[in-house]
């Protein structure tokens, strides 16, 4: 690569280049030079010259970081060079150029992809190991790295290589470092998986008993889903209704469209005008009437695509619900509810808007749209025509959400079969998705879901001690059981 190729590109980034992130405080450009894949992170010079004198060169940092990667045998990026006053356009910072690792995927990418199609991840022991590798090379070093994450890991040709140089730290590895990949991994590993990568760091010392990286991570999620207006969800507002919205996420989950979606409030305000007319008219398929309130089913375009949606939309049944809910409303807790199962991957229906009418602060009016789940519910689907191994694995399946549920500090208090969707799909076999988010509480009850699911099931006449036993092997699975003994399999 020649001085003054170099110097043609640099002088008009913009033009022989791409830009392929801007997050602010850095952006990152695409080039190539005699044919090879280059990247540049450049660093805008902000604020006064005495933070920017503390801050110190962020560019010359990377640049020196990577090297202490490759001196510690860690695959990573190979810097080319570091450029201080680097200017794009009017804006003066700093850059670091690197060597391009194509092709490649960032490893949550690959992993969300695989996930999507199937349970099963072909390659997943070879990529745990080279994991451990990673961190167990870095801890040797005394390095650690602040940004811990799948996608900061690069995919190419079957390596990993340790991306984001910025936040390697040459003050050793800390829990915090280690404990935030495991939240990430923990989707896509197994429990042996997890155990293997802990106990080759730390040998002979048990892993903690709470994540606390993962419960502030969830935290963050719940923040941004009912605070401000962010890359992922915003604030909606329509006449005297008012809401938030879900616009996109960074990983979509199998088996849900409006995932995969990325929505704008345009998109909202085309569709809540025509949503709202057929609920206000009742041209929407009634599922469920009562006093307690409506639940409707139809059809919206968001985001460029038809979707099917479930619509909530309560009464007060009981008068204490006049009082219970002053400032606040069931559709608003259901959707910080949804939005707890899905930060912890739990299968629920995709929350899309809540929507409430407010007079003087009180909430007179509320409703909660969500993605529709194909499928009956677990009350009514046909266990007969599913082969007995798909049939033991749903059961297993749904008895192992409900101890997923009790393991992160939840109960589920209306666990009965009517609150269960049966998503049916060919590779990963029958699916339990959780349709009533409201039922779930933070408490810590032990059994009272898998409890309230047993005794639901005995209108079933297809239920048999066999299933029973199955759902309690899902939910206590080192636990010793027989089918006579549980309670309800009788039925």
């Amino acid at each position: 690569m020649s001085t003054h190729e170099l110097e043609d590109i640099f002088r008009d980034l913009p033009r022989f280049g791409e830009l392929l992130k801007d997050r602010g405080y850095r952006q990152v450009w695409r080039f190539e030079a005699q044919g090879k894949p280059y990247y540049l992170k450049f660093y805008p010079r902000a604020g006064t010259r005495l933070k920017r004198l503390i801050r110190g060169n962020p560019a010359m940092r990377e640049f020196v970081r990577l090297q202490l990667l490759q001196n510690a045998d860690v695959p990573a990026p190979r810097p080319v060079t570091q450029l201080s006053g680097f200017r794009i356009g009017e804006v003066t910072g700093d850059a670091v150029v690197l060597h391009g690792i194509e092709p490649s995927v960032p490893l949550d990418h690959y992993l969300n992809d695989l996930t999507a199609r199937g349970p099963s991840l072909p390659d997943r022991r070879d990529l745990a190991k080279q994991l451990v590798d990673v961190v167990v090379k870095l801890g040797l070093a005394k390095l650690g790295h602040n940004d811990l994450h799948l996608g900061n890991f690069l995919l190419h040709d079957g390596r990993l290589f340790l991306l984001d140089g910025y936040a390697v730290r040459p003050t050793g590895l800390r829990m915090n470092d280690v404990l935030q990949l495991w939240h990430g991994v923990s989707r896509y590993a197994t429990r042996t998986d997890l155990l293997r990568g802990w106990y080759a760091l730390h040998a002979g010392a048990d892993p903690p008993t709470r994540n606390w990286v993962a419960e502030r991570q969830y935290r963050k999620l719940i923040e941004r889903a009912t605070v401000g207006d962010n890359r992922y969800f915003g604030p909606f507002r329509a006449g005297a209704w008012s809401g938030r919205f879900f616009k996109q996420t960074k990983h979509a989950r199998p088996g849900s469209v409006v995932s995969r979606l990325n929505v704008t409030s345009d998109d909202w305000a085309k569709a809540w005008p025509h949503l709202l007319e057929q609920i206000e008219q009742d041209q929407l398929t009634v599922l469920k009437r009562s006093r307690s309130g409506d639940v409707l089913a139809g059809e919206i375009v968001i985001g460029g695509k038809p979707v099917d949606v479930i619509v909530k939309r309560p009464r007060k049944r009981h008068w204490y619900r006049y009082v219970s809910e002053i400032g606040r409303s069931r559709p608003k807790r259901a959707w910080v509810k949804s939005w707890h199962l899905v930060a912890r991957d739990l299968p629920t229906a995709w929350p899309m808007l809540f929507m409430e009418k407010r007079v003087c602060g009180y909430v007179t009016d509320s409703l909660i749209v969500g993605e529709r789940i194909a499928g009956d519910t677990l009350a009514q689907v046909d266990l007969g025509r599913l082969s007995p191994d798909r049939r033991e694995m749903l059961f297993r399946r749904t008895g192992r959400i409900l101890r997923q549920i009790e393991a992160f500090g939840f109960a589920h208090f209306d666990a009965k079969a009517n609150n269960w969707i049966v998503r049916e799909d060919d590779v990963a076999g029958p699916t339990p998705v959780i349709i009533d988010a409201d039922g779930i509480r933070k408490r810590r009850w032990t059994a009272l879901g898998i409890r309230r699911l047993l005794r639901s099931m005995k209108g079933n006449p297809q239920y048999t001690p066999a299933d029973s036993l199955a759902l309690c092997q899902g939910y206590a699975p080192f636990a010793p059981m027989r089918a006579e003994r549980i309670g309800g399999a009788e039925s």
